[in-house]
């Protein structure tokens, strides 16, 4: 089966370095990009229209409507489409703003023919790093454990920029391996093991770059299980400078056998759980039984795109259609990682009740269910 060709628009007022952009790309990618030029914002916009553009490479200074203007216009209307500015102007002012205004990468011109060749060779890298299909989201409530599960497992070269607080710091993922974490003074497994540790914060996967040097040579696994176990020695996790933001709660790993083993496969987090409400299991009495009829406690079913199309006694919509979406994710990468087939459903039971989500070719659905008791004459109470 041919590869998909992948579509890259340039946008420049130089038509001239449009005609020959167009000639030399499609010649060192060996016909495997469609390379569309725009001499204008205006056209640009047309051809976003037209086309589905896995990569925009845009100037900075064009007449009426400038680059910096239109990345801001970009990071509007097509957030998810890669951007980077190829510039003859290439001050740090101009590269701390593009930068800034959600472009991936800052390049300058070449100055003579064979510094094209690099140019290529960048926006190739790029263009290999690109967002997965299905639901689209910001989510809160995933875990750093479960994103680097994702990464190895599926081979991928990523970095994984962390924050919390005042703390910033690294993770270098090449060809799903490890290779180097940094966060502040620390370094190497010291700094991977206490980024793990943090109780909250935020991550942004970004394309690889090399970092200035390759700290962690141990395996993926080993170094997610040996943070997990420092984590539990601990007796909690460490917080971000400002103490605990209650939007960010400690996620105690699930475990998968009684030796306390970290899963390695991807595991959705207890704090997942806990965003969907499961109620706490009730003091059992001993004239209750432990199974009932089900009962339907809340029913929730959204688009592709998380638009709801039914709804029932949720009292927390965009938690659910947030959860939806992180299990669309996971579960698409989970089968790029390993042979397990299509992802089916996923059941999550607990003493009093279950939760039910499923993520189909055209929506998700979600079911949360209670067990009903039934009343009997002694007064005593029966499934």
């Amino acid at each position: 089966m041919a590869q998909k060709r992948k579509k890259i628009l340039f946008v420049d007022d130089d038509v001239n370095l449009l005609a020959i952009l167009q000639q030399i790309m499609a010649k060192f990618s060996g016909n495997a990009w469609e390379v569309l030029t725009a001499p204008d914002v205006s056209r640009a916009l047309g051809s976003l229209q037209e086309h589905k553009i896995d990569l925009l490479v845009i100037d900075i200074h064009m007449p009426l409507v400038d680059g910096l203007q239109f990345l801001n216009l970009l990071q509007r209307k097509y957030p998810n489409i890669l951007k980077v500015v190829l510039t003859g102007d290439a001050t740090d002012q101009n590269r701390a703003t593009c930068l800034g205004s959600g472009a991936e990468l800052f390049l300058e011109k070449p100055r003579d023919s064979g510094g094209w060749q690099s140019v290529y060779a960048t926006l190739h890298e790029l263009t290999r790093f690109q967002p997965e299909e299905g639901f689209h989201g910001v989510l809160r409530r995933v875990g750093l454990q479960d994103v680097l599960q994702m990464e190895c497992l599926a081979r991928n070269s990523s970095l994984l920029k962390i924050s919390a607080g005042s703390v910033q710091g690294a993770v270098f993922v090449k060809d799903g391996q490890i290779i180097h974490a940094q966060c502040g003074n620390r370094s190497g497994e010291d700094a991977f093991n206490y980024l793990l540790s943090l109780s909250g914060g935020e991550f942004d996967v970004k394309p690889f770059s090399a970092p200035p040097t390759q700290s962690i040579t141990g395996s993926w696994e080993f170094l997610l299980m040996e943070a997990a176990r420092k984590r539990d020695e601990e007796g909690g996790a460490t917080e971000p400078p400002g103490g605990t933001d209650e939007s960010f709660p400690t996620p105690p790993v699930i475990h998968t056998s009684e030796r306390n083993t970290p899963a390695i496969v991807p595991v959705i987090e207890a704090a997942s759980a806990a965003e969907m409400e499961l109620p706490a299991a009730p003091r059992r009495l001993p004239a209750i039984a432990d199974t009932g009829r089900p009962k339907v406690e809340e029913m929730l079913v959204c688009s592709l795109q998380g638009e709801v199309l039914h709804e029932y006694q949720c009292t927390n919509t965009n938690g659910r259609v947030g959860f939806l979406e992180f299990l669309s994710q996971k579960s698409r990468q989970l089968a790029q990682g390993l042979p397990i087939g299509e992802f089916d459903r996923l059941e999550i039971t607990a003493s009093d009740g279950r939760v039910v989500a499923q993520v189909q070719a055209d929506r998700g659905l979600f079911v949360r269910t209670s067990r009903a008791k039934v009343a009997e004459p002694d007064g005593t109470m029966q499934p």
